[in-house]
């Protein structure tokens, strides 16, 4: 595979001088002017992902030694998705450079890449034809460079895998010896440079290990939590169990004679900062130890009253006033409820970050999913300014949305300010990174569905009334099936109360799509109806939807579930799983559902067992998705089975719930992800051959796993799953 190399401990040498200075020791230079990775700017603010319609520059991406290595950098931050291999490649297959000669950087944040932000699964797609572009631009300089040495025109100059060819007269130049005469070339306008046809792709579609394998195997230091600078100290800061509540006083004097501390206070009226306290310390674990030693009088405030059991008669409430749709006689009528939990997101590497304040100016090293976002909260809440902010992305430990918020960042920058000139290390307690997350929203779908009794299978109505805790993602006619039965309505409310909640694995679909894709199923069976085709005739009948593109977003709404695209996966999800062609017995069981999630289709069937007692096994769960082109196969297999295995570890055991404003659940041993013993045996992803640019892949295949299994469930024993999580239920049969 690739090696990565790079570059020495930043505290001897920075990433910026250490390009800089290799390409002056080297002889070799970089494609045009060379812009500092390290340049602390917000993201760009106009364009949305990969920085809208700005062209890119490839300075900021490129840079080629005369050996004939090319260093590449990956724009957004890497959590286990493959961005950092990913995005890379897209630049390699325009540049047109042989992989095994690519070196691979994490970028900073830094306004020539564009917004850096690695959510919505959109890295991918936002970025795509930006580093295309990228790519090609530096391939047009080197063809230049070489054209003008020969004396002989562009149009008879070609590349293949890092080498400027000339036919007529058999004079051939690696970019190595072309480099420096490159650099002095003006960048490519607009139209004077032609992109591959995706026909000639040698790398994209390819299988390609993850740049940091070796390391991650090998335990080599990458992620925030592995930062470690000369004289840093170790930091932790306690909050209110109570989302909002503030530190009245504490008991400092102890704290601060306790081992290894330093120092101990209150931090509090700071913009974006819960209040709380401060504990400075020699080490991590003497953090953790004073922490547990603290005794905090609180004001917890109006939140202190808000519990699980109090959600729950509130949307009883609300969703049983509102009918969505007028019942008639004539109809088959079907109704049910469907409820979900609050998560948290458990991220493998608790919330950390590291900052040096120093002469006016910070500088952080941060496991983020969206660098500006941190470093806008130190700006704000510190009056700092952007240009005095430095933010290094380190390798994320587990993202799923949660480090898309960076409350981390500001607590540690804070904490910095106070100890001038000291590194200070700030790091979560795994107990506190359940009790301060922001959570995935719990909700509550009460469907009613009517049928025509006169024509077996006809729907004539469609309604539901939504109620959530709050936090992103919100019903819409614009969701299938919704979006096909004319007159459907979505009723949605909010339950009040200020509790912490946040973006989670695919947002908002992770569980309506498990609550509408199992009444779909409900609807199928109640009218005798083959479930896959069923769904097969509700999308006949769908308006068409704009198709996916890059940079698109979203896919809930807006346009609904595209027909066109989402037939054919459903169509092969049922012939790669054998649907329908196993007359099971009873206690095992197929089940289907479908989502469009970021402007991606997938089919998921599942195929389980449930024993007499009730245990659970999932046999099989086959994924059809159209994601557009595909980057890296190997990784966008990652993804699907990842997401899937991910989905139904959430919904099989997960939830979160709360009592008296705090959240009961601290750790693993009562938050149990998925063992390897409850993982489907058999984990296949199908994908489409699409001429589509790329679409979001990081979450599909989330949302339609869990109701998969939960419609294989009732295939197997009849008994239907509409309250989750399924460990919660009684799955016994006779």
């Amino acid at each position: 595979m690739n090696a990565v190399l790079e570059p020495p401990p930043r505290r001897e040498i920075d990433r910026r001088s250490f390009l800089k200075l290799g390409a002056l020791a080297s002889g070799g230079l970089l494609i045009g002017t060379y812009l500092e990775f390290g340049m602390p700017q917000a993201e760009a603010a106009a364009g949305g992902f990969g920085g809208g319609g700005a062209p890119p520059n490839p300075n900021a991406y490129i840079r080629i030694t005369p050996d004939g290595k090319v260093a590449l950098m990956a724009p957004n931050s890497e959590m286990g998705q493959g961005a950092k291999t990913a995005l890379p490649m897209i630049i390699a297959e325009e540049l047109d450079v042989p992989w095994a000669s690519v070196t691979v950087y994490q970028a900073d944040l830094n306004a020539a890449f564009g917004s850096q932000a690695a959510v919505g699964s959109g890295s991918t797609p936002g970025n795509y034809t930006r580093l295309r572009q990228a790519g090609a631009m530096g391939r047009a300089m080197l063809i230049t460079a070489a054209a003008q040495q020969w004396g002989v025109p562009e149009s008879e100059c070609r590349t293949n895998q890092g080498v400027i060819l000339h036919a007529a007269s058999g004079k051939k130049a690696t970019y190595g010896e072309l480099a420096t005469a490159a650099a002095a070339l003006p960048t490519p306008a607009a139209g004077s440079y032609t992109l591959k046809d995706a026909k000639n792709f040698k790398l994209l579609g390819t299988r390609v290990p993850g740049v940091d394998n070796a390391k991650i195997v090998t335990g080599t230091p990458l992620f925030g939590i592995d930062q470690k600078l000369p004289g840093m100290l170790y930091a932790n800061f306690v909050r209110c169990p109570v989302n909002g509540g503030k530190a009245v006083s504490a008991n400092l004097d102890e704290v601060k004679k306790l081992p290894g501390v330093r120092d101990a206070f209150i931090l509090d009226g700071i913009a974006g900062l819960n209040s709380g306290v401060a504990i400075v310390t020699d080490s991590t674990w003497h953090a953790f130890s004073a922490a547990g030693k603290l005794q905090v009088q609180w004001d917890e405030g109006a939140s202190a009253s808000l519990s699980s059991d109090s959600f729950e008669k509130q949307a009883d409430a609300i969703g049983n006033a509102n009918a969505s749709v007028g019942i008639q006689d004539n109809w088959q009528v079907l109704q049910a409820t469907y409820r979900y939990p609050l998560l948290a997101h458990a991220t493998m590497e608790p919330q950390n970050c590291t900052a040096l304040y120093k002469d006016g100016k910070m500088e952080m090293w941060c496991p983020t999913q969206m660098p500006s976002a941190g470093q806008r909260l130190v700006t704000a809440g510190l009056g700092m300014q952007a240009s005095d902010v430095t933010v290094h992305v380190t390798r994320v430990g587990g993202g799923f949305g949660r480090r898309g918020s960076n409350e981390f960042s500001l607590e540690v920058a804070a904490i910095a300010q106070k100890f001038e000139g000291t590194p200070i290390k700030l790091t979560w307690l795994r107990e506190q990174d359940f009790h301060q997350d922001n959570y995935r929203s719990c909700g509550w779908h009460y469907f009613t569905a009517g049928h025509d009794s006169s024509v077996p299978g006809k729907i004539l109505a469609l309604g539901d009334n939504f109620i959530k805790k709050g936090g992103p993602g919100n019903m819409s006619t614009g969701m299938f099936p919704f979006n096909v039965i004319p007159g459907a309505k979505v009723n949605s409310s909010t339950i009040p109360g200020d509790f912490p909640l946040g973006y989670w694995r695919a947002p908002g679909d992770n569980g309506d799509c498990w609550a509408v894709q199992s009444f779909v199923d409900e609807m199928a069976h109640a009218v005798g109806r083959d479930p896959l085709d069923y769904r097969l005739d509700l999308l006949a009948t769908a308006p068409a939807a704009p198709a996916a593109g890059a940079g698109a977003r979203g896919g809930r709404g807006g346009g609904g579930m595209p027909a066109a695209r989402m037939i054919p996966v459903i169509k092969l999800a049922g012939e790669k799983a054998g649907w329908g062609k196993t007359k099971f017995a009873r206690g095992r069981g197929q089940g289907i559902a479908i989502s469009y999630t970021n402007n991606a289709c997938v089919a998921i069937i599942a195929e389980v067992t449930v024993t007499q007692a009730g245990v659970l096994h999932v046999d099989r769960m086959v994924a059809a998705v159209d994601a557009g082109l595909i980057v890296n196969l190997s990784s966008a297999e990652n993804q699907v089975q990842g997401s899937m295995i991910d989905g139904l570890g959430a919904a099989w055991f997960l939830k979160v719930t709360v009592d008296k404003g705090r959240v009961q659940e601290d750790n693993f041993d009562v938050y149990p992800l998925m063992r390897i013993s409850d993982a489907p045996t058999v984990v296949e992803a199908h994908f489409i051959s699409s001429p589509l640019d790329p679409t979001g892949l990081g979450e599909p295949a989330l949302p339609p796993s869990a109701p998969a299994v939960c419609n294989a469930i009732f295939a197997a024993t009849g008994k239907r799953i509409r309250t989750l999580p399924i460990k919660d239920e009684d799955l016994k049969w006779s």
